[in-house]
């Protein structure tokens, strides 16, 4: 009798979490037309479009002199965007919403592999309601379908794994392919470590044979036939510097991960802990889950579902290797760990919900651990950006603080013997959190950088041969994208100078900076934005 119960308040609570994972999708769409906040985004969409001024896909250009240290793909699904359906916000991203969608697909076929199908709904809930997963939703870089094609390929393997077939190691090297064209070799890398450790667990347990090094030579033929052939079109062309960009150093061979040519280590004891945070923040509302996530996946090491296990060593892989390396510490970078957290999170969470106490450890996780985290974020954020702090508050402040509720309520009805409720609440308040956060970005962004005003302002001014400038922009990459003539950007006054007093200048800067421009020609101002930035022109380019 207890069994039938159990039975049907599962079956009823799915019902529950498939309709929250629907509402998630919903969510998740409605943020397709909001303005772009990143400006990777904007080099990227300006990369692509030129390819599609230009009709060549094989050589990517962004500025003059700059060989791009990026493999293609992303540029491809963004360029075969704007050709579809035009230029605008939503053609930008509409491809990585889609691949986001996906990746909880896959993530729940991931948790189908050993678990019932309320853990596998919760495991992709879990996913598309964490913070940093919904923000690189809506940020068209390449992390997110690296993690999509990576799942893909771990998933290829499981499925190897259960019933040895070439066509399975076959469909990893499709996968795996394309992840290495949309990040380079360090997907590679990234594959071959976690399925080499998973494989040599299970071997250790004799719960596999040897490889069948037919089927692998199979997945390996795929894998070179589909990403070798830009590789090698790129050195033909390129030469040295795509070595260097691509193998050899830049931002996606070794160099970038074992070398300190771009960024130095922290020290040594700081370096376990240089991601900590981004985790505890990215993972918002699931943190309190960590705890127990990470004891599930523990367990599996010692004997548990390969599933299991390999989400374990991909999460934990992944967070090492990020962690030791070199490289500067960006927190996009951990996107990969989000699909197995989820499932092992799941994993924890679903024996936890049949019992009252079940998730008050996790309450006390999310109470003593997870809302501080969130508070120390916001407190960074306003000591990192002191100036405009005042300016993000009206979108900044409603989502902390709906975030805060959430986390509150759900520990709220955690510690008073209400499991499944509780993580109804999280899921749910994270929407609301996100729904905030969407009208936000959608009312004040706009106003505090109208990046389309800038654009035809410039547009008005300029003429061929004149030149655009931004002055100490660092990585305000925008100005590229709004305007079809190329940008240069320029760190010192000297060069300022010289460009403004020998020839047409028109010049994007913050306003505290107008004292590096010569005092002849007069700057002339042409717009101001409410975050201190100015177009200005010399005296050459008042035009009618």
């Amino acid at each position: 009798m207890i069994a039938v119960e159990r039975a049907a308040d599962e079956a009823r609570w799915s019902r529950v979490w498939a309709w929250l994972l629907v509402l998630a999708g919903l969510v998740l769409l409605a943020g397709a037309p909001l303005p772009h906040i990143d400006g990777d985004a904007a080099l990227y969409g300006r990369i692509a479009k030129n390819v599609v001024a230009s009709g060549e896909w094989l050589t990517l250009r962004a500025t003059p002199g700059w060989v791009v240290d990026k493999p293609p793909l992303t540029i491809w699904l963004i360029a075969a965007s704007l050709r579809v359906a035009g230029n605008s916000d939503a053609t930008l991203r509409v491809w990585q919403l889609a691949m986001t969608l996906g990746l909880a697909a896959v993530t729940y076929r991931l948790a189908r592999l050993h678990a019932g199908r309320e853990e596998a709904l919760l495991a992709a809930l879990v996913l598309l309601t964490a913070v940093q997963v919904w923000y690189q939703s809506l940020t068209p870089q390449q992390d997110v379908p690296l993690t999509f094609f990576l799942a893909l390929a771990f998933l290829a393997y499981l499925d190897y794994r259960r019933g040895g077939r070439a066509r399975s190691l076959a469909a990893a090297g499709l996968w795996l392919a394309l992840a290495v064209l949309t990040k380079g070799i360090v997907a590679l890398v990234i594959f071959a470590l976690v399925a080499g450790a998973e494989w040599g667990l299970a071997r250790r347990r004799r719960e596999v044979g040897r490889w069948s090094w037919g089927a692998v030579a199979v997945g390996l033929m795929v894998l070179v036939a589909v990403a070798a052939p830009w590789f090698v079109v790129g050195l033909l062309r390129q030469g040295r510097p795509f070595a260097d960009a691509f193998f050899l150093g830049g931002n996606l061979g070794p160099g970038r991960f074992f070398s300190p040519r771009i960024s130095a280590l922290p020290p040594l004891w700081q370096v376990p802990l240089a991601y900590l945070p981004v985790l505890l923040v990215g993972f918002l509302p699931w943190t309190g889950l960590l705890p127990a996530a990470l004891r599930e996946g523990w367990r599996a090491l010692g004997g548990g579902p390969p599933s299991v296990r390999l989400c374990m060593l991909w999460a934990s892989g992944v967070f090492v290797m990020l962690s030791l390396s070199a490289t500067d510490r960006v927190f996009r970078y951990l996107h990969p760990i989000y699909p197995p957290l989820a499932v092992l999170a799941a994993h924890a969470v679903v024996p936890a919900l049949a019992q009252r106490r079940g998730l008050r450890g996790a309450a006390w996780v999310s109470v003593l651990v997870a809302v501080p985290a969130l508070a120390a974020t916001a407190a960074w954020m306003a000591g990192r950006f002191p100036g405009e702090a005042t300016l993000y508050l009206p979108i900044v402040a409603p989502f902390g603080l709906a975030m805060a509720g959430v986390l509150a309520t759900a520990a709220v009805l955690a510690l008073a013997g209400q499991p499944r409720p509780a993580v109804a609440a999280l899921a749910a308040g994270a929407l609301v959190a996100w729904g905030i956060a969407e009208r936000g970005l959608a009312v004040h962004w706009p106003r505090l950088w109208p990046w389309r005003e800038v654009g035809a302002a410039i547009v008005r001014l300029h003429r061929p041969g004149d030149r655009i400038v931004v002055f100490r922009g660092g990585a305000l990459n925008f100005p590229e994208y709004v305007l079809e003539a190329d940008v240069e950007h320029v760190q010192d006054a000297a060069t300022l100078g010289r460009l403004w007093t020998t020839g047409v200048a028109i010049v994007l800067l913050r306003a505290s900076d107008l004292h590096a421009l010569p005092a002849r020609p007069a700057p002339q101002r042409i717009l101001a934005t409410p975050t201190g930035w100015i177009v200005v022109a010399n005296t050459r380019a008042q035009r009618n």
